[in-house]
């Protein structure tokens, strides 16, 4: 199922966590989780410009990393995208 995740990532980065778990057919905190271990396994990487903070970001009151925002971006890392194939 990380596969899959990691593919439907792949063809749209721009994803909340619940449109993923619908496409998955689970639940959104299993989600969070998923995606919480492809960050740490290195599959996944949250882009600087994220890390820095919204501003100047054109996604910033959508973004998941704003309170009340659900829509998240995540970048495959070069593991991520070999897992894909």
């Amino acid at each position: 199922m990380l596969k899959t995740l990691l593919a439907l990532i792949r063809d749209d980065a721009y994803r909340t966590p619940h449109e993923l778990a619908e496409a998955l057919s689970v639940s959104a905190p299993l989600v969070e989780q998923m995606l919480a271990q492809l960050v740490e396994g290195g599959y996944l990487a949250v882009p600087e410009t994220c890390a820095d903070g919204c501003s100047g970001c054109s996604l910033a009151q959508a973004c998941g990393a704003r309170p009340g925002g659900g829509l998240r971006f995540w970048t495959l890392t070069a593991k991520g995208v070999s897992a894909c194939v």
